[in-house]
Order: C-alpha cells, then sequence, then structure tokens
C-alpha cells in the first residue's frame, strides 16, 4: 500500500490515475463512455448525500473525480496552468476574495492582470484557496450545484467535438477548471481532504481489482 501524501499535486494526482486506469481507459472508452461513468458515480454520490451516508458519498464522490481526471487527460488540459491563470487568489468574475458576485445576475469572465506567481502547488493548497474565495456555503451544498457544473463542464466538451475550433477549446479548458473548483468546494463542504480521500481509495490501484493498470476492465 502506497504511503498518503496530504501534499499531493494536481499532476502526480493525475499521474496516479494515468497509471491505473490509462490503458483500458484508451482501449474501451470513447468520449461518451467516459462521461457516462463520470455521471454514474456522480448521481450516486449524490444520492449518498441526501441520505447523509457521507462515507459512501465520498467514495463515490473520488470514483467520479477519478473520471473526470481520465477526461482531462485525454485532451491534454493543463489543469494546474489553467487554475492559476483563473482562479489565483480571486474570482474570475468579481476578481475579489472572497467573491463578492451577487446571485441571480448573469456574470461574464473578467480578465486580470494579477501575477499567478504563489499559487498553490498541491490539491490541498487549491483546496484552502478556494475555501478562501467561495466560504462554505450549505446552501449550495444542500442543492447539489456541482450537478449544473458537471453538465456545462460537458456541454463544453460536445461543443468541441462539433467544431473543433480555439474558442470551443478554450472554453472547454475554462469549463474544466471551473468544475474542477466544484469539486473543491464540495470536499469543503464535506470536511474532508480530497488528496487523502483520493489516495486512500486507489492506494492498491484500481478500487475494484486492486491492479496497476486496471485489468478488470470496468463496465457496467
Amino acid at each position: 500500500m502506497q504511503s498518503i501524501n496530504k501534499n499531493l499535486s494536481i499532476n502526480e494526482m493525475l499521474k496516479i490515475n494515468r497509471a491505473i486506469y490509462q490503458v483500458p481507459d484508451d482501449r474501451l472508452y470513447d468520449l461518451e463512455d467516459m462521461f457516462y461513468y463520470h455521471q454514474k458515480w456522480l448521481l450516486r454520490y449524490t444520492d449518498d448525500k441526501k441520505n447523509q451516508k457521507i462515507k459512501e458519498a465520498t467514495k463515490n464522490l473520488m470514483v467520479a473525480l477519478a473520471w473526470y481526471l481520465s477526461i482531462i487527460d485525454r485532451f491534454k488540459i493543463n489543469l494546474q496552468q489553467v487554475l492559476a491563470k483563473r482562479y489565483a487568489y480571486k474570482c474570475p468574475y468579481c476578481l475579489e476574495i472572497p467573491c463578492s458576485c451577487i446571485r441571480g445576475i448573469k456574470k461574464v469572465a473578467l480578465k486580470t492582470g494579477r501575477p499567478v506567481s504563489g499559487t498553490p502547488q498541491d490539491v490541498m493548497g487549491w483546496q484552502n484557496m478556494i475555501k478562501k474565495i467561495y466560504p462554505i456555503d450549505r446552501a449550495e451544498f444542500k442543492n447539489l450545484e456541482i450537478l449544473r457544473s458537471q453538465d456545462f463542464f460537458h456541454q463544453s466538451f460536445r461543443n468541441f467535438r462539433r467544431s473543433s475550433a480555439k474558442k470551443n477549446l478554450h472554453d472547454t479548458e475554462i469549463r474544466s477548471a471551473n468544475y474542477f473548483v466544484a469539486i473543491l468546494k464540495t470536499a469543503n463542504n464535506l470536511s474532508i481532504n480530497l488528496s487523502e480521500e483520493y489516495q486512500r481509495l486507489f492506494s492498491k490501484g484500481c478500487f475494484i481489482c486492486h491492479q496497476t493498470p486496471c485489468e478488470c476492465f470496468y463496465i457496467e
């Protein structure tokens, strides 16, 4: 069993996921398959959360996260870089920390000249950063707004596949980062360390067959 590292970076998390799942992912699943399984596990998370089954909900969120990482990895999205440009020490819409956006008003992302030096280098650092930008909001958590973020994330990939223009690729990168922030906000609301929980589930390889790379060829 691998030791648990509280300070796992985003790229290290991707590396773990790649070692376990890249081979079967590339062989078995197209993009819609990957989104199907990602959504399935995310919905399992929401069901368990509604029923206050926090342990089960946390596990299902980690599996959904693994499918998310597989999707952005296949499209070579530099998540750390996009996060640094978009979220380092500010909400990308109002440019404030904490966020001062008014609910119900359509937000348009703003450009900023703020330097990205000193941005978080690990997942826990990003969790803490997002908590400062978006203090824990139990109402948002109760309403499961992560599903709305996931819908935007999915739609951006569908738009890109229909017309692979540079603008659509940029939108896909932005939506991918926004959705990861939604996952971080969910982890904060659950009061869990995302890095620790992810490593705990995948410390022996695939959480089903416990092999690296995965040998169970998951189909459900």
